[in-house]
């Protein structure tokens, strides 16, 4: 069984072309595409978070828990999911803000949709931009966000924090009532 390094796999969902030396074997790169008939997402996908924004095209990644609340309230340990991968350190441990933007105030600086902020943490701003989206706004803090996608190990895990993020929201600041990215 061959298998690749992290760095190797990374390289792979960057879309960058690697040749790595696979005991005399080459690789020149791998569509990470979904194909027309896969859906995104499912609860429990154990999918890293890398690897589901590099196959699923812009829009495509819609979460698993739209009940967000109930699941918010069904496990009271789900701020832990937040805390674990450390966005505690930036937006403070109930997400009240800290050296970067507060999470419950409702303001979603680069849209509120699944889609954008399940890449938002996990490409961070900077590449999030690079492919094409941008920031609606700005808060007190113009730091930029840090890519989350390999700190985070599952996509579950990344769902279940992105429902937290929206359960500490006020009502009226989450779907259906969408910001969306300009285009």
């Amino acid at each position: 069984m061959m298998t690749l390094s992290t760095r190797t796999m990374f390289a792979f969902v960057a879309g960058l072309s690697v040749i790595p030396a696979l005991g005399g074997l080459a690789v020149t790169g791998i569509n990470w595409t979904a194909s027309a008939e896969e859906t995104c997402c499912k609860e429990g996908d154990t999918t890293p978070p890398t690897e589901l924004v590099a196959k699923f095209a812009k829009g495509q990644l819609h979460s698993p828990y739209p009940d967000y609340a109930k699941l918010a309230k069904d496990d009271p340990d789900l701020v832990k999911k937040f805390r674990a991968p450390g966005c505690n350190e930036c937006h403070g441990g109930t997400g009240g803000g800290g050296i970067c933007p507060a999470l419950t105030q409702g303001v979603w600086f680069w849209g509120n949709t699944d889609d954008v902020l399940f890449r938002l943490i996990t490409l961070g701003s900077a590449d999030l931009e690079k492919q094409g989206y941008k920031r609606l706004g700005y808060g007190s803090v113009h730091a930029p966000m840090p890519p989350m996608g390999g700190t985070i190990k599952t996509s579950d895990d990344l769902w279940k924090i992105i429902a937290w993020i929206r359960s500490i929201n006020p009502p009226g600041s989450n779907p259906p009532d969408k910001v969306l990215p300009a285009e």
